[in-house]
């Protein structure tokens, strides 16, 4: 048999909801907020894995807010990351290095999050190789 310690592994989803569960007031809109952020990481570490075999390698045409040349999973990234977070419910208000303005979300699918993020800080490395 195996050694438990080394099959009971910590999602963050298991901590999210074992730090959930310590406090009974909470509302949960926490714990779907970072599963929205969790669905945005994944989607980019499986884009970024498989990116050279279905052509996400090479710019997009874009520059972002740093005046950075945008990458296709860049531009990927931050679609899904957007994506994700408006669909939890939980946020009204992103910003993201890949878009000039804030990002509002329509006031019937918003929640009381306001959010900032890089999709995908270091995509300039990406390409390298």
């Amino acid at each position: 048999m195996t050694d438990h310690h080394k099959t009971n592994i910590m999602t963050l989803t298991r901590y999210v909801l074992e730090q959930q569960r310590q406090h009974p007031d909470a509302t949960g809109d926490l714990s779907i907020a970072m599963n929205a952020v969790q669905v945005g990481c994944k989607f980019v570490e499986s884009c970024v894995r498989k990116a050279r075999l279905i052509n996400l390698v090479g710019l997009a045409g874009n520059t972002n807010v740093q005046g950075e040349d945008q990458k296709k999973l860049d531009v990927l990234s931050n679609e899904m990351f957007v994506n994700a977070l408006i669909a939890s419910g939980k946020f009204s208000f992103m910003v993201s290095e890949e878009v000039d303005d804030i990002v509002v979300v329509p006031e019937e699918l918003r929640g009381k999050y306001c959010i900032t993020f890089d999709p995908l800080d270091g995509s300039s490395n990406i390409d390298a190789g």
